[in-house]
């Protein structure tokens, strides 16, 4: 049996290549600008098409293929605007009340805390919960986290290279609140054969990324929808009239 020459062993092995990658086959390459790494598809890691590794983690970790999540020096300015702008309202303004009621219904629905150290093999969904559970358990306002979605958005909508998608802004909300209250701290006092008294702290935090923070950032942003729709043009009329003007970098 002849074999085939080298031209037609490099056509036919580009060929089962193209055929692998499918209509895609011209997306070998990254779509992020300057990347010019391989899709995951295309180095056979993964089946993401269009983006290679880096930037399909990226995503996953900040709900974005390139813009980073907010500094919390970014979004301080307008947390200290929208809970000025909720603390006005929130007797008054059916939205507010209503979303500060839900939130406080889906925390104590949430169920009991876990340690950090016992969450794997549970699901997105569970540890979800457990992370608003720990929100609870430490004490953090309802009518505070409205005030934090509502400046998440507020910052999105005033930053112009912010992404409009939606998953940006749920994962961000997620990352913000779960600031709050992130992860278990432990603290023992331990005396050693000499009476000695040693401290030992344990402080364990749940992985930041993947459908954890969709999860919970979705359990936070449902009841803010409409005070997210009705309200962000007017914490950003509050900040431009009440704030002070950031320092030029």
């Amino acid at each position: 049996m002849l074999q085939p020459s080298g031209k037609r062993a490099k056509r036919r092995a580009a060929l089962k290549e193209s055929i692998r990658l499918g209509p895609l086959a011209a997306s070998a390459k990254c779509a992020i600008p300057g990347c010019g790494r391989q899709t995951m598809k295309a180095a056979r890691e993964g089946l993401a098409p269009f983006h290679c590794r880096r930037h399909v983690e990226h995503r996953q970790r900040h709900g974005s293929y390139w813009r980073p999540s907010f500094k919390a020096s970014e979004l301080r300015p307008f947390i200290t605007a929208a809970t000025a702008y909720v603390g006005l309202r929130a007797a008054n303004d059916k939205f507010i009340a209503a979303a500060i009621a839900d939130m406080g219904r889906v925390l104590e629905d949430a169920g009991p805390v876990e340690i950090a150290t016992r969450l794997k093999g549970m699901s997105a969904t569970k540890r979800a919960k457990i992370g608003l559970a720990r929100l609870r358990v430490e004490g953090v306002p309802p009518q505070r986290i409205v005030s934090i979605v509502l400046a998440v958005a507020a910052l999105i909508k005033a930053d112009a290279k912010a992404p409009r998608a939606k998953e940006f802004r749920t994962v961000q909300i997620c990352k913000a609140v779960h600031r709050l209250a992130s992860g278990t701290h432990r603290v023992w006092v331990m005396e050693d054969h000499q009476g000695r008294k040693r401290q030992i702290e344990m402080h364990a935090f749940p992985k930041s990324t993947g459908r954890v923070l969709r999860e919970m950032g979705r359990m936070l942003e449902e009841p803010c929808d409409w005070v997210i729709e009705k309200h962000v043009a007017g914490v950003l009329a509050h900040r431009q009239r009440y704030g002070r003007p950031r320092a030029a970098s």
